[in-house]
C-alpha cells in the first residue's frame, strides 16, 4: 500500500511540475517581449505614386499623372503605401545587392520605417539583365509572399521589355495598370501568417501578427518562443532521465544506516573545550598604486554590412 502511495505521489508531482512549467512557458512566450515598433499606416496615400527618375515621362505628364492617380487608389484600396520607382542610367551598374539597398533606403525616405507598404522598382537603368525589385515593409512582407511576388514578375514579364531592348512609355503603362489589380487582389490581411525575420536591417527585427494585429519587435514571434521552451525542457528531461539510468545501473544504492548502533552510550564521553580571546592586534599596511598605463580594457568594434532600418523584406527578378 506504502509503495503505491509513493508511485501516486510521484506521479502527481510530474503531472504537477509539467502544468507549472506549461503556464510559465506560455508566460514567456504570450506575455513578455521587447515593444512594438509597428506603425499604423494613416488615411493619407498622398505620398503613394510613381517617381520617373529617368524621365521616360518628360514629354507625357498626362500619362503620367493617370498612372499616380491609379496608384494612389491601389494604396487606399488596401491600405498599403505604394510607390513604383523607374531608376535613370546612372543606376545602370548598381549590383543587385545595391538595388535592394536603394529600394529599401527609398521606400523608408518616402513612408517612414516599420510602415505597411511596398515599393515597386522597374529596372529599366540598362543594366544587364534588369534587376526589378519589390521592397516590402511590415505587414506587407506577410501578405505579399516571394510566391506571389514571383507570380506578378511573371504576369508582368509580357508588358515590360528585355533588359537590352529600349523602353517606351507604353511598357511602364501597361505594367503598371496590370500590376495594381494583381496587388488588390492579392491583399488579404486574413491571410498573412508566420513570420518574417529582416537580418539585414541596422536593427534586425521580426514581423509576425498576433490577435489580428501587425507586430515589429526585435524578439522572436510568441509560438517561436514557446517552441524553443519545449524543446528546450524536453532536452533536459531526457539529459536527467539518461544520467540517471546510467548511474542507477553502475551504483546499487542503500537505505541510510543509523550510525547509534555501532557506539554504546554508556562508553561516549565528552570534554569541554573553549577558545578564549586573550588579545587582538591591528596591522594596517600601504597599498602602493601604479601610475601606468593598465590592462586592457573594453574596445566596441563597430558593426557593418547594414544599410537601412525598418523591416524590409526583398523579392527580386531578373528581365
Amino acid at each position: 500500500m506504502k509503495k503505491s502511495n509513493k508511485g501516486l505521489k510521484i506521479f502527481l508531482g510530474i503531472i504537477i511540475g509539467i502544468v507549472l512549467l506549461g503556464g510559465l512557458d506560455y508566460v514567456l512566450a504570450f506575455h513578455t517581449g521587447t515593444r512594438n515598433r509597428h506603425v499604423e499606416n494613416s488615411k493619407d496615400h498622398s505620398s503613394s505614386g510613381i517617381i520617373d527618375e529617368n524621365g521616360l515621362f518628360a514629354d507625357e505628364p498626362e500619362a503620367l499623372a493617370k498612372l499616380e492617380e491609379r496608384i494612389e487608389e491601389c494604396a487606399d484600396k488596401t491600405n498599403m503605401n505604394i510607390q513604383v520607382f523607374l531608376p535613370s542610367s546612372d543606376r545602370r551598374y548598381y549590383s543587385d545587392d545595391d538595388v535592394r539597398n536603394f529600394t529599401a533606403n527609398q521606400y523608408n525616405d518616402t513612408f517612414g520605417e516599420n510602415t505597411d507598404g511596398l515599393l515597386y522598382y522597374i529596372d529599366i537603368s540598362g543594366k544587364s539583365p534588369a534587376c526589378d525589385d519589390i521592397a516590402k515593409s511590415a505587414a506587407a512582407n506577410l501578405i505579399y509572399t516571394e510566391d506571389i511576388c514571383q507570380r506578378i514578375y511573371t504576369a508582368l514579364d509580357e508588358y515590360l521589355p528585355p533588359s537590352y531592348g529600349p523602353v517606351y512609355t507604353e511598357h511602364i503603362i501597361n505594367a503598371v495598370e496590370h500590376f495594381c489589380p494583381m496587388i488588390e487582389s492579392y491583399y488579404d490581411p486574413d491571410r498573412a501568417s508566420g513570420s518574417y525575420y529582416d537580418a539585414t536591417a541596422d536593427t534586425p527585427v521580426y514581423v509576425y501578427t498576433k490577435n489580428g494585429e501587425t507586430y515589429v519587435t526585435t524578439s522572436k514571434p510568441p509560438f517561436k518562443k514557446l517552441r524553443i521552451c519545449i524543446v528546450a525542457e524536453l532536452a533536459g528531461g531526457l539529459l536527467t532521465l539518461i544520467l540517471y539510468l546510467i548511474s542507477k545501473s553502475r551504483y546499487k544504492f542503500k537505505s541510510k544506516t543509523n550510525p547509534s548502533i555501532y557506539l554504546s552510550p554508556d562508553n561516549v564521553r565528552f570534554r569541554e573545550k573553549s577558545d578564549v580571546l586573550i588579545r587582538t592586534y591591528v596591522t594596517k599596511h600601504r597599498i602602493q598604486s601604479s601610475s601606468g598605463g593598465g590592462g586592457g580594457g573594453y574596445r566596441g568594434g563597430g558593426g557593418g554590412g547594414h544599410s537601412h532600418g525598418g523591416s524590409i523584406g526583398h523579392s527580386s527578378h531578373h528581365r
